[in-house]
């Protein structure tokens, strides 16, 4: 089976479409109020900062006449070079703000996935279980309430420190590369794309207790899909109001990859055992 990142496209929008089907839909209504009251909380925040991040970008981007009227010979050939200088690279100045722009709905979009894949780590396990069922025909092996909560907050704690140790090594590759502008770019798209990739394909793996290790060497064997599938998450994140609507779609979508496109890595008697 080829790596294809549509393939990930695919399986985030085939997750949307299950959200429809109406066995699911108990599963949903909980991991949706949660995102309903962070998203307000989060976007209330945001709006506060709105006001200093258009000052910064204005005074990035506006490129006002200087008057040198009253100046002495020697400050008005520097003020005018300054002022020739700031023309001939308003370019970088526009990459600049859209490159702050970007880093602003990044975080803003991260911030909320964080928070909300923490408190909902339980029903979306549920969720994952019922998409797997529904799917396959087959539920993972039941177990008490109480322990399945601990376990996927276990997880998702597991999941948090292995962004936050990685992260940094990215951060500081991103900054020792700054000087391209581009590198910094592609490195923190990939690494987002990867990090909801991650998250999300973990659900299915959890609940049947494979350990973190299998999930990684399964997403790295099939990188190009994980990494359009990640990728598309990460977009639809940084959406105000869709997001309040991709996390039941990407754990619906992530089961959906697991079950058709890589547990056959994770699991190779898995094909076998669904047909009979």
């Amino acid at each position: 089976m080829t790596s294809n990142p549509a393939h990930g496209v695919d399986a985030l929008l085939g997750g949307a479409r299950l959200l429809t089907r109406r066995e699911l839909r108990p599963f949903i209504i909980m991991p949706l109020l949660i995102n309903l009251v962070l998203f307000v909380a989060l976007t209330i925040l945001m709006l506060s900062q709105i006001s200093g991040l258009a000052d910064y970008l204005s005074s990035l981007l506006t490129h006002s006449p200087v008057n040198t009227e009253d100046m002495s010979w020697w400050r008005a050939i520097m003020a005018k070079g300054a002022a020739w200088a700031a023309a001939a690279f308003q370019w970088l100045a526009w990459l600049i703000a859209i490159a702050v722009v970007a880093l602003f709905l990044f975080v803003y979009g991260y911030a909320f996935g964080i928070i909300t894949n923490i408190i909902a780590a339980p029903f979306n396990g549920l969720l994952a279980e019922k998409v797997e069922e529904l799917l396959t025909g087959r539920a993972p092996a039941a177990e008490p309430l109480h322990a399945m909560v601990w376990r996927t907050i276990g997880r998702e704690l597991r999941k948090l420190v292995y962004f936050l140790g990685w992260g940094l090594v990215i951060f500081v590759l991103a900054m020792l590369t700054s000087w391209t502008v581009f590198i910094p770019a592609i490195l923190g798209a990939l690494w987002g794309a990867w990090c909801m990739a991650i998250q999300y394909v973990d659900y299915p793996l959890d609940n049947h207790q494979r350990p973190f290790d299998e999930l990684k060497s399964v997403l790295l064997r099939r990188k190009f899909t994980s990494l359009g599938f990640g990728g598309a998450v990460m977009l639809a994140k940084m959406v105000p109001v869709l997001n309040i609507f991709v996390m039941p779609a990407a754990v619906a979508g992530g089961t959906l990859l697991w079950v058709e496109r890589l547990r056959r890595e994770g699991d190779p008697g898995a094909e076998m055992t669904q047909r009979h």
